[in-house]
């Protein structure tokens, strides 16, 4: 049972190429199953039975793919690695399509290569069924580590990552035979992901859509020839159990019969630590051959279309639930020396795309439509922006109400702390959906007067009678969404309100009209 969903970035994602690497961190260009698996894991360890949690996320019966970008609501694939054009000539066209004059394909058996003639690899990018090329945006960040006791940067600290640009969509899916728990970890996709590096600060956010899943039909029986087109990244090994990137046909499946075409075979390699966080270290080193890799192998009898069909639906090699290991067998372009532009490349996995609220809305031109949605983005945020400032005046009058009402010097500090607010920011970025009874309410509240006087629990006459912070703080923010809360705890972290030098260094930067403070 095969569950497939579109994955939108909201946040840049980091998710590195491997979590070895201590600096200038490069990226993958893809949302990897393992990342999936570990975020999905985290949220279901607890109430899962030790036997659903192994099932799920170790056996390998429960299979998380890696997530590739969308081109024309049609999954894209890793391109090929036996794909070669002339060295001086374009593969990509001016439309983005690989150019079927340009491009040959040395995996087939039909294909012979011209001597004194130099080829280049395809080694880059995904493409549709159409040969529509695609590439995932990324950029580049640099942050530092910060001295507490200074409060400026660290000594040698500086740390380079390169991340997945926000709103760029993808195509993952979940294999389990088990409905229950396949239900279990689809009403978790609806409620959106934290995955990969930095998910505590401003990285990791993705809003997940569960999706109809398309008809994909099975793949060709060729009599002589068996391709393997690795779509991800494959773990396979030989008799004595060590790692091997010329896997025999007959460890792929015992049913199969032939040997590897190592002339046609194009294979690229790789390696991976995985970081345990469980054990808070790396796990061994995998061995891997690399996504796009084609291998093609000589048949000795014709293989049953049974087999080739469960080949192509279960993949090859190991840990399969972090997304390795899937292949497509026979793909239509295998078989031939160089690419058409009439037939499809292969099998399209095609997604439904969904009714856009903003498409129903005639319009004159594309221009306009833009310049609405902008003005439309604008005033919501200028909006926000009004409610923040408004809250934040609140905010600044009770701590002066606090320190006036209870004489408290300039020298003494009074209300929660800067520390105190962050650890609210922490909690919403963890429990986005839950926030607030997280924060205000039950013994492990963050916002609770009990063992903090001067705190929390700091009182003060108003006009609606007595009242402390954190009853003044549930009235004034539980109705909150996420967004509006990090907006305001954003500026409010900056300073720390419960000193009277950061109180009105807020009341000057910001420009807050506020009541005379206590001398």
């Amino acid at each position: 049972m095969r569950l497939y969903y579109t994955l939108k970035t909201i946040d840049p994602i980091i998710v590195s190429e491997n979590n070895s690497t201590e600096n200038n961190d490069a990226c993958l260009d893809y949302i990897p199953g393992s990342a999936i698996l570990g975020a999905l894991a985290s949220k279901h360890y607890v109430a899962l039975s030790e036997q659903d949690s192994w099932k799920l996320f170790h056996t390998g019966e429960c299979v998380f793919s890696h997530c590739y970008p969308l081109v024309n609501h049609q999954l894209a694939l890793p391109t090929p690695a036996s794909w070669h054009f002339l060295k001086g000539k374009n593969a990509v066209d001016s439309t983005g399509k690989y150019n079927a004059n340009e491009i040959s394909n040395h995996a087939s058996v039909s294909f012979e290569r011209q001597e004194g003639v130099q080829y280049k690899q395809c080694r880059d990018g995904y493409i549709n069924s159409d040969a529509q090329s695609a590439m995932v945006k990324q950029g580049l960040t640099t942050k530092t580590a910060i001295d507490n006791q200074t409060g400026g940067a660290k000594e040698s600290q500086l740390f380079s990552y390169s991340y997945i640009q926000p709103a760029q969509t993808f195509l993952g899916w979940i294999d389990c035979d088990d409905g229950v728990l396949l239900n279990a970890l689809k009403a978790t996709l609806k409620n959106g992901l934290l995955v990969g590096r930095s998910r505590h600060s401003e990285f990791g956010r993705v809003a997940i859509d569960v999706v109809e899943s398309p008809v994909i039909a099975e793949p060709t029986n060729n009599e002589n020839t068996l391709v393997i087109w690795c779509l991800s990244d494959c773990e396979c090994l030989d008799e004595l159990g060590n790692p091997t990137f010329t896997p025999t046909l007959q460890s792929l499946n015992s049913l199969l019969k032939g040997h590897l075409n190592k002339q046609k075979s194009y294979i690229r390699s790789t390696s991976c630590s995985r970081f345990n966080q469980k054990r808070g270290g790396l796990d061994s080193e995998q061995i891997l051959i690399s996504k796009g890799s084609v291998l093609v192998y000589d048949l000795d009898q014709k293989a049953e279309q049974a087999v080739i069909n469960t080949l192509n639906e279960v993949g090859i090699g190991l840990n399969k639930q972090q997304g390795l290991g899937w292949v497509s067998v026979n793909p239509a372009w295998a078989f031939k020396p160089s690419l058409s532009n009439d037939e499809l490349l292969f099998t399209p996995v095609i997604i439904k795309a969904g009714v856009d609220k903003k498409d129903k809305v005639a319009t004159t031109s594309a221009l306009l439509s833009w310049v609405a949605e902008k003005l439309s983005e604008d005033t919501k945020s200028i909006a926000r922006k009004q409610a923040v400032n408004s809250l934040l005046k609140l905010i600044v009058q009770a701590y002066q109400d606090a320190r006036r009402y209870n004489n408290i010097l300039n020298s003494n500090e009074v209300g929660p702390s800067s520390s105190q607010w962050r650890r609210i920011s922490t909690l919403i970025r963890t429990k986005e959906s839950h926030w607030a009874s997280a924060v205000f309410e039950g013994e492990n509240a963050i916002c609770k007067s009990d063992n903090d006087r001067l705190g929390w629990g700091i009182s003060w006459s108003s006009a609606k009678g007595n009242t402390d912070f954190s009853v003044f703080t549930k009235d004034l923010l539980s109705g909150l969404n996420v967004t509006e809360m990090r907006q305001l705890l954003e500026k409010l972290n900056r300073y720390d309100l419960s000193t009277y030098k950061g109180l009105h260094k807020m009341v000057n930067e910001l420009g807050l009209t506020s009541g005379d403070s206590h001398d």
